[in-house]
This record gives C-alpha cells, structure tokens and sequence, in this order.
C-alpha cells in the first residue's frame, strides 16, 4: 500500500504525516535531490533539507545520478521514509529511468516506505508529466523518451496553482489546455496531498 504526501512548495504537513504512519520524529529520511541538479541557484533544497531537520529529522542524501543502484536500494532499506524535491519534472524523470532508481523506488513505496514529494518530486508519480511542461522546460531533461510518469496515483499534480511561483495566467492556460486530456489535482503552495491505499484528499501544509 503506497502511502504517500505530495507537497505543492511548504513541509508544514510533514511531521503529523509520518507520525500517522508511526515514524519517529528522529526519523532517518532519505533526501533525492536530483530534480535539481541542473541549476546552479537551489536555495529551495536547502530550504527543504533545513526544514525537515528543523522539524527534527536526519537528512541522509540520496545521489540517485552517482551512486550505484546496489547501493540505492541498501540505503532505502535503512531509510524510515524517503523525500524527492523540487526542481525540474523532466530531469527527474529521465534520471529515475535512466538509473533504474524508478523501479527501485516504486518496490519499496509500495511495500511501505513513505513517499514524500515536493514540486517535480509530486508531479513525477502521476500517470503523465506532460501539462507539465508549461511549468518546467522539458528541453532541460537528457535522455526522456516518454512524458508517462511513475503512475502511483491518476491524477496530475500541479503544484503552485496559486501562482505565486509562475503566476496565474500560465496555471489558467494549463488547466484550458489539459483539463479535456488529464485528471488534474491543482494544489497551492500551502496545500499537499495525501494519498493512503485508495483514499486522496487535500491537506493544509
């Protein structure tokens, strides 16, 4: 059963998440920065990484780009829960296919490691990160044959839908665009969504 909390931007609904799920607030969570590490600014990774040791957790990163797969399944084993970041969509994506770490990923979720997703880290598990490419640039990602995302759950996470990050028209044209084409879940930058088995619903964050 994939337990999973999908972040539009804040961390606030983090803690009372695991510990739903009986994880300790010194809790050992795994830290994949990847959607970002085609930028040279990333003050939003340290800002997630700070946070979630603010709120009492050890960060252990996870270099999905460098380290060998052997190596990334061990250290989700010894992980309480695992946290994908912001960034760009497509470069995620294409790093979680071309590492194998997507499958690595998706085994351990499923047989009860949580999720959480911040941004590109939200958008990644859906069915389908295309409508996305009105928010990151997919020229951006190496190597992505297909937009078809991880398909944890049926919906299309577009976070920041209350535009402070890119603005309200651009998130207005996605929604006139896709809307005939996708389920679209649009969260603001203070709401996350929570996924347990088949229950879904909106959370404050």
């Amino acid at each position: 059963m994939a337990e999973m909390l999908l972040l539009s931007r804040w961390l606030g609904a983090v803690p009372a998440f695991l510990s739903a799920h009986a994880v300790a607030p010194n809790a050992r969570i795994g830290f994949v920065p990847t959607a970002s590490s085609i930028y040279s600014d990333r003050a939003w990774i340290d800002l997630d990484r700070s946070t979630l040791r603010h709120q009492g957790f050890t960060t252990v990163e996870l270099d999905i780009e460098t380290m060998p797969t052997t190596d990334l399944a061990v250290a989700l084993d010894g992980l309480d829960a695992v946290f994908v970041s912001g960034g760009n969509v497509f470069h995620l994506l294409a790093a979680l296919r071309r590492t194998g770490f997507a499958e690595i990923l998706t085994e351990h979720v499923r047989a009860g490691l949580p999720y959480l997703g911040a941004s590109a880290g939200a958008c990644v598990v859906g069915p389908d990160i295309e409508p996305l490419g009105m928010l990151d640039d997919p020229a951006e990602a190496t190597g992505l044959h297909t937009t078809t995302g991880l398909g944890w759950i049926d919906e299309v996470v577009v976070p920041h839908a209350d535009g402070i990050v890119s603005g309200t028209a651009v998130v207005d044209e996605l929604r006139a665009r896709f809307a005939d084409r996708f389920a679209l879940r649009f969260l603001d930058d203070d709401q996350a969504l929570l996924v347990s088995g088949d229950s879904v619903s909106v959370v404050a964050s």
